[in-house]
């Protein structure tokens, strides 16, 4: 039989910006305790893109946009 699989709903403790912003610090920490190598410009680059994300977040929501006509 095929099982019914739940979805997993937990309250949101924080807003996507917060937890974006905090993804890049955590990413930024651990990129500043390593040699240069590799999967340091890789976690620098997943800490710019979480910073841009806020960033375009925090744009698509602010009242002054409109919806094209």
């Amino acid at each position: 039989m095929t099982e019914i699989r739940r979805r997993n709903r937990r309250k949101r403790i924080l807003t996507l910006k917060e937890g974006l912003l905090e993804s890049a610090e955590q990413a930024r920490t651990l990129a500043r305790q390593m040699a240069p190598c590799g999967e340091r410009e890789s976690l620098i680059r997943k800490a710019r893109l979480a910073e841009t994300t806020a960033a375009l977040d925090e744009w698509v929501r602010s009242p002054g946009l409109r919806s094209p006509d």
